[in-house]
């Protein structure tokens, strides 16, 4: 697959983040129980994977570092410096926007 490079201010790649990551939330669970909706499993994955790419980024830009890999393993929700458990585990959550 061909790759291409932009470049993105902090802002505008936090914008990209935040609309993927919602956009790929649609794609699994809201598209399925939508009456005639077809599986698409490549765009699935390649919606997951556009959207690890672009967190991963985030975080780089941010200063914080990842182990390779992690954000496959963790769906792209891995433990970084700086991050907080409540940040990783829902059940936690206060229930308020990112």
């Amino acid at each position: 697959m061909a790759k291409i490079r932009i470049e993105l201010t902090k802002e505008e790649l936090q914008a990209l983040v935040t609309l993927a990551d919602n956009q790929f939330f649609r794609i699994k669970y809201i598209d399925p129980k939508i009456p005639g909706h077809k599986e698409r499993p490549e765009e699935l994955r390649a919606a997951q994977s556009a959207v690890q790419v672009l967190q991963s980024a985030l975080r780089a830009m941010k200063g914080f570092k990842t182990a390779p890999g992690a954000s496959q393993k963790t769906g792209g929700m891995a433990a970084t410096k700086g991050s907080s458990s409540r940040e990783l585990d829902p059940a936690k959550s206060n229930g308020k926007g990112r």
